[in-house]
């Protein structure tokens, strides 16, 4: 990452959208038993799977922006 990538002004936004992401996957992934699961708690893993989800699709345009901005390659 180039100094003019670290000094990005969407960073902040990129770290919290980063951060984002990981504790809604942490919330779900952790050691979750499917089979013994109620369906409230179902509905709940969904709705955090969608946060997840669009904090996912949010880091990815960041990533992509700040590539462009760089002049770097919008697919890596």
């Amino acid at each position: 990452m180039s100094d003019r990538e670290e000094d990005h002004p969407l960073r902040p936004t990129l770290a919290a959208t980063e951060l984002q992401l990981q504790e809604a996957l942490e919330e779900v992934c952790d050691e979750t038993v499917i089979q013994n699961t109620e369906t409230d708690e179902l509905i709940r893993i969904e709705e955090t799977l969608a946060i997840a989800s669009d904090a996912a699709k949010k880091a990815i345009s960041i990533r992509q922006r700040i590539d462009a901005d760089a002049g770097g390659d919008t697919l890596a």
